[in-house]
């Protein structure tokens, strides 16, 4: 039976509800919205919500995981042994490794991994809801909670059903936010699918800056916002944070299919976006961003990689037909709280509600943007990394025995680019 993840699983919906609302399905005035159509997009709201109840309902029926075997060797990895503060956080120097993958898995020797604020989070929490149906189905425990996302390394064996990659080859890729073990060990587990080959000009430190930040970029800029080099270029970008992971890597893929990138950060990181092809750059320390850009022409994209106190402005500022996406939702918040069907029940009519009206009253696409491990948008970005169209932007590099270290530095925030955690030389 394929596996699919409750992220993926919102996100299906919420793309039915962007086609079943989008302009050609709608006639209206600009300030006129027909009551029969309201009520049409609510039926649709309460119709696909119950569906996803349904959906849930019977994968909880599903038979179990296999969880990974083992081989009897042990390694390094980084590991949650509860919930708390740093103390939580150790390297475990006798990590089972895993066993010669079995179908579609690939094992790789990790060189390198990167970090993320959301570890941050996860180490305090969040996403414990996820965590802990992911750990019913493979029947683990819930902790030891391997770390890491996102990686670079050497593939030490495939499965049966591997075809597109053999051992020795050099990769780099993300893991599924559900997946058994973590990107911060010596050797971690991934599926075929959420793999890539490495770009040969990049180093393993600097591929392993790469995985997560990109797709998080995708998923927003492409899948939610719609853009492509093809119709990038001219369009006008606000890009919220520059500086951070995915604001850096933002920049570069908006500029490489000719885009005009405008975006906010502090007095420090102003070198490094203007580096990075910023074509306006907003110190948040001495102009508002909303008040500056309410004097330009109007946005063609937002993305909100900030949260909801920056929302309401960013909206007014977008013209008709342009799109805003954010990566900073309620969703994984309201699962831990309510629990995953409820939580989905709480949370997704609040998105849909927000898309209908901005959909209606103004023209505007207005979306939720998800990350996906996902092997065939690497290799896009492989390409322009390889064609010298994006560069990495890393800003610290720690061994694995100074990880804590690593992530007290992240947690002081102001990130100018990405933090690598080096495993292996």
């Amino acid at each position: 039976m394929a596996e699919v993840s409750f992220s993926e699983l919102a996100s299906f919906f919420t793309a039915v509800w962007e086609h079943l609302t989008s302009p050609g399905q709608f006639s209206v005035g600009q300030y006129e919205v027909d009551k029969q159509q309201v009520f049409l997009g609510a039926s649709v709201a309460v119709t696909t919500t119950l569906l996803a109840v349904c959906v849930q309902l019977w994968r909880r029926k599903a038979r179990a995981v296999e969880p990974h075997p083992t081989t009897g060797r042990k390694m390094k990895a980084v590991v949650f042994t509860s919930y708390g503060g740093p103390e939580v956080m150790t390297v475990d120097e006798d990590y089972p490794v895993p066993a010669p993958p079995a179908e579609d898995n690939v094992l790789i020797r990790v060189k390198a991994a990167s970090i993320n604020v959301l570890d941050l989070r996860i180490r305090e929490g969040y996403m414990n809801a996820l965590y802990r149906s992911s750990r019913r189905k493979t029947k683990l425990p819930l902790f030891p909670i391997m770390v890491g996302r996102d990686f670079s390394g050497i593939v030490e064996d495939v499965g049966s059903k591997v075809a597109k990659f053999k051992p020795g080859d050099e990769v780099w890729g993300a893991l599924g936010l559900d997946h058994s073990y973590g990107s911060l060990a010596e050797y971690t587990i991934c599926k075929e699918a959420a793999l890539s080959h490495k770009p040969t000009n990049l180093t393993f430190v600097e591929a392993a800056s790469f995985p997560h930040v990109a797709l998080t970029s995708w998923g927003a800029l492409v899948t939610s916002a719609g853009m492509n080099k093809e119709t990038t270029a001219g369009k006008r970008v606000l890009v919220h944070a520059g500086t951070g992971g995915v604001g850096t890597f933002s920049i570069q893929l908006v500029k490489a299919w000719g885009g005009h990138v405008i975006t906010t950060c502090s007095t420090s990181g102003v070198e490094l976006v203007k580096s990075l092809g910023a074509d306006d750059i907003i110190d948040y320390k001495l102009e508002n961003f909303a008040t500056r850009l309410s004097e330009e022409p109007k946005l063609d994209v937002v993305l909100n990689t900030l949260g909801p106190h920056v929302e309401a402005e960013s909206l007014a500022l977008l013209k008709r037909g342009g799109a805003y996406a954010t990566i900073v939702t309620p969703v994984v918040n309201s699962m831990d709280n309510y629990g995953i069907v409820l939580g989905l029940l709480f949370a997704l009519p609040q998105k849909w509600k927000t898309s209908l009206y901005q959909r209606l009253v103004y023209g505007r696409r207005f979306a939720w943007a998800f990350a996906y491990a996902n092997g065939e948008i690497l290799d896009l970005v492989r390409q322009m990394v390889e064609d010298g169209k994006i560069k990495p932007a890393v800003e610290n590099v720690f061994s694995l025995t100074d990880v804590h270290k690593a992530y007290e530095h992240l947690a002081r925030g102001h990130a100018r680019g990405k933090t690598v955690i080096k495993i292996a030389d």
